[in-house]
């Protein structure tokens, strides 16, 4: 359990515990299909079994971990085709909350351009873990504003998904960096009002990370579930 680090306090909540793992996986420190267990993240975290038990549950129904009968809790080990059907509903659901909020969002602009500030900043520094941080204030600032609660929920759900975050330490750091251009294109939209131009940016620019998830090599991928007889 060397790869969650130590923590001081004794009274750590469930969603701190879900978040101490979320990061460990963002920053590649626990693997795709690694085994994770109860007894190791409480004694390393200084809490209880059943407080772990509840953040695993919570992170099997994000998505992030899974659940098998026998073979216990670990990290989800995605197929390809997982990928494609996780970002074609990812890339549905943010261009309807870019839709939706645009027009609330053209009248009160800064919140947005603040956060596309800290990205550009982040890219010029090439901090990617600061430009992770923004990058899904960003996303989320358009389901929140949105004032669609079930939308922004769903939205919640596929942001703490393993598909960004087991994937981008492998993906090359220029390519990364060159994302935060789409983000500059869709405040302009936004700024200008233009809620049909700034869906279709945000729809094309879920695709390119589905594009460059899906370069790497078959190595990073879960093999697909053989075909039934």
């Amino acid at each position: 359990m060397s790869q969650i680090n130590n923590q001081t306090s004794d009274t750590l909540t469930v969603s701190q515990i879900t978040d101490a793992i979320t990061n460990a996986i963002r920053e590649g420190r626990l693997a795709p299909a690694q085994r994770l267990t109860e007894i190791d993240f409480a004694k390393k975290l200084n809490v209880s079994r059943p407080s772990v038990r509840e953040a695993f549950r919570q992170l099997c129904s994000d998505g992030l971990l899974q659940s098998q009968p026998y073979r216990g809790v670990n990290v989800r080990h995605m197929t390809r085709r997982d990928v494609d059907d996780l970002f074609t509903v990812r890339a549905t659901l943010e261009g309807l909350a870019v839709r939706l909020s645009t027009p609330l969002i053209t009248a009160n602009i800064k919140p947005l351009e603040d956060i596309q500030a800290a990205l550009d900043e982040a890219e010029a520094n090439r901090d990617l873990n600061a430009m992770s941080r923004h990058n899904l204030a960003f996303h989320m600032l358009f389901a929140d504003v949105s004032k669609n609660a079930l939308l922004r929920e769903q939205l919640r759900r596929i942001a703490n998904n393993v598909y960004w975050l087991q994937f981008r330490v492998l993906v090359a750091d220029e390519k990364v960096l060159g994302t935060n251009a789409a983000h500059r294109a869709l405040v302009d939209a936004v700024r200008s009002g233009d809620a049909k131009r700034a869906e279709s940016i945000m729809i094309d620019h879920v695709d390119q990370s589905r594009q460059l998830v899906q370069s790497l090599s078959d190595d990073h991928f879960a093999a697909p579930a053989p075909a039934a007889s």
